[in-house]
């Protein structure tokens, strides 16, 4: 079953890769990507072993092994940048908590691995991960407070906390046929250059929070992730992540540094907050923000210490994940 998963999972990332499976966005493929539509995250190591060795069998054992912490490696690298929200990565967050940096490489250690042997003899091993498959319950904080019903604001804005009932309309009212009619919400994002987070906010024209973490459960959050980033609207998986009949908005601006954060009209603000009202919405995060193919994230330039020690921008030194013996090998 487990070898059966990871060939599957595999399958779907390098035809996602391809641009001809689930449809979500791709970003980083230089150093490591993450499939910000389906949660795969993946990074892939070669190496060429040395010819007319007088064990052949062993130098290509060595070299997988090789490829395997190498690919390790730049998997936790990959997983360290992700944006969490606004602009702080996952490395900011674990920088000064050792206990949790070490379960997060516990977990990239038992990462499954995917192995190609060339005709040139040359091995290529793939690592990968799902951030909703235990990852996102390492690297997004507890502390959040999800489902809180609080909408955050704008900063600026005159009014502080505001709690906001889903489906409430600026003048009290609610347009119940926007909650009974449509499945999901997709936010049409394509023309903004922007950068995909773990955890973006929805705002409508007063500033006020429409949508995010306060709206929804952590435990949904961890099984199905806030958002799906998306290129392709016809797929058969953005149809399951919001259903036939999704209510589609297109935001008037970007909020933050970043530009992961989005603000929306009144109208549609309030359309969302209706459409929210419906328990299966929420309870799956039936979101997708639908973003252009050509939207690209520059690759990360890869800083080293003076070991020569991988160092990501908040100064996490990223050890090699070599293979202690007690933590098999998910292949």
């Amino acid at each position: 079953m487990l070898l059966a998963f990871s060939f599957a999972s595999f399958a779907q990332a390098s035809s996602v890769d391809n641009g001809t499976g689930f449809g979500g966005f791709v970003s980083g493929k230089v150093a490591g990507s993450v499939n910000w539509g389906n949660g795969l995250v993946s990074a892939t190591s070669v190496v060429c072993p040395m010819q007319d060795t007088v064990d052949p069998q062993r130098t290509r054992a060595l070299a997988l092994r090789q490829g395997g912490v190498e690919a390790r490696r730049m998997l936790l690298k990959t997983v360290l940048n992700i944006t969490l929200d606004g602009g702080r990565t996952v490395s900011d967050i674990l920088k000064d908590d050792l206990k949790t940096m070490n379960t997060l490489r516990g977990f990239i250690q038992n990462s499954l691995l995917k192995t190609t042997v060339s005709d040139d003899g040359s091995v290529e091993v793939t690592a990968f991960v799902n951030l909703w498959d235990g990852l996102s319950s390492i690297i997004i904080p507890p502390t959040i407070p999800f489902l809180s019903g609080i909408a955050p604001t704008i900063a600026g804005n005159k009014r502080s906390e505001v709690v906001v009932e889903s489906g409430q309309k600026e003048d009290g009212g609610v347009d119940g046929r926007e909650a009974e009619v449509h499945s999901g919400i997709v936010i049409d994002a394509r023309g903004f250059n922007l950068n995909p987070v773990l955890l973006p906010i929805v705002y409508d024209g007063h500033g006020v929070g429409v949508y995010g973490a306060f709206a929804v459960s952590r435990d949904s959050v961890m099984k199905h992730g806030l958002v799906a980033y998306m290129v392709d609207g016809n797929s058969e998986n953005f149809k399951s992540r919001v259903g036939s009949f999704p209510l589609t908005v297109k935001p008037v601006n970007t909020q933050g540094s970043g530009r992961s954060d989005f603000i929306v009209s009144l109208e549609d603000g309030a359309g969302i907050r209706a459409v929210l009202k419906r328990k299966s919405v929420g309870e799956n995060c039936a979101v997708v923000i639908l973003m252009d193919r050509d939207t690209a994230v520059p690759a990360e330039t890869v800083a080293k210490d003076e070991s020569g020690a991988p160092v990501n921008e908040a100064g996490i030194v990223e050890e090699s994940l070599q293979d202690s013996g007690t933590v098999p090998d998910r292949q």
